[in-house]
Order: C-alpha cells, then structure tokens, then sequence
C-alpha cells in the first residue's frame, strides 16, 4: 500500500483542489480532503486508477523513492 504522504505529494502536484480529487476517483470529498491532509491513504484500486491514467504517477512515485534511498545512505 502506499504512503499517504507520497500519495498526498503527488495529489497535490496532479490537481488544483480535493474537489477535483474527489470527482476524477469518484469518491466523497471527505476522502479526497483526507488524501489531500495526507490523513488517510487510497485504496489499492485508486491507486491503480493512477497508474493506469495519469502518467506522471510512476514518475512521482519513483522519484520520493529515491530521494528516500539516497537519504537513507
């Protein structure tokens, strides 16, 4: 499962506001202001949506995971 925080990163980088999270993944404002908050993280199947779907995904996703291997040493 993913992070909320990386999940929240790249939300914010891919949308203007929660409101549009929640209509493109089809699901309620409050979980798009939770993913948004980094307060929740998305479900497998919403995670898929976004890397099937928006490209930039996998890119984002790679690259904190670097970052975070080249911090770890």
């Amino acid at each position: 499962m993913i992070a909320a925080d990386i999940w929240s990163g790249w939300l914010r980088v891919e949308f203007r506001r929660p409101e549009d999270v929640a209509a493109y993944f089809e699901v309620r404002n409050s979980t798009a202001w939770n993913w948004w908050n980094a307060s929740t993280r998305p479900t497998a199947d919403k995670v898929m949506i976004a890397v099937l779907e928006r490209p930039g995904f996998m890119s984002h996703l790679s690259d904190v995971l670097l970052a975070d291997a080249r911090r770890a040493g």
